[in-house]
């Protein structure tokens, strides 16, 4: 599934405050191509997977999802896109405590159209032997993969990971890019990923940095390697 921008901007106000957190932001992001967005803090990145994926709505310009045009639509519209179509890894795992790993997938797996065998799932990020056990008795790694088990059970179009690896260790982190990595090479899932950490762009199709609300280049990776090729920051 293919995402298109046509002159979205982003304003937030406060009182008579405006913050212009994106301006003009023209992009296409081609089916299954994976795309990493770097910027500073306050750069706008947050702010444009936030509007792209739908969990904010721009304030001016057009958001397409091949010909749906998502910018129109209202919250529950919004909210119908999200679990048919998107998935999310965020840098908080966000696991129910009261619910066993398999239990945790199963919610995910359950709101999609076309969901993965959640053994398959389990097994692929390697908490298949881990799935009775509770997120008190997993390492943070170990969550993050429950997080990430949940995210792809539902078999999404596109998948958005804010900071997949903020709160990780080297080890860790590499572990759970590759298994975003293989699901983009072998599902073809397009997938858009925000990091602060430069290294993680040697992975992606393309990479996207971003400065005060705007783009300020657009670079086509001649150079796109493993997760465990790249180096740690």
């Amino acid at each position: 599934m293919s995402i298109t921008l046509k002159n979205v901007s982003k304003i937030y106000k406060t009182g008579d405050v405006e913050t212009v957190a994106l301006k003009n932001i023209n992009l296409e992001i081609k089916d299954g191509e994976f795309i990493v967005i770097l910027g500073p803090s306050g750069s706008g990145k947050s702010t444009l997977l936030n509007v792209i994926s739908g969990l904010d709505t721009p304030s001016t310009g057009e958001i397409y999802f091949n010909d749906i045009k998502i910018s129109d639509y209202n919250e529950d519209k919004l909210t119908k896109f999200r679990r048919n179509y998107l998935g999310f890894i965020f840098q908080q795992y966000n696991l129910l405590q009261n619910l066993n790993v398999r239990e945790n997938v199963e919610i995910g797996s359950a709101v999609g159209k076309n969901p993965l065998g959640i053994d398959e799932v389990l097994k692929s990020v390697s908490m298949y032997e881990e799935r009775d056990k509770y997120p008190y008795q997993l390492s943070g790694g170990q969550q993050q993969r429950v997080s990430i088990a949940r995210s792809i059970a539902k078999n999404p179009k596109i998948l958005f990971c804010d900071e997949p690896t903020g709160a990780l260790d080297e080890k860790n982190g590499k572990q759970i890019l590759n298994i975003i990595q293989v699901m983009n090479n072998n599902l073809k899932t397009t997938t858009v990923v925000i990091t602060h950490n430069t290294n993680i762009a040697y992975m992606a199709d393309r990479i996207i940095k971003m400065n005060s609300g705007v783009i300020v280049d657009i670079i086509e990776n001649q150079d796109k390697r493993k997760a465990s090729e790249i180096l740690w920051a």
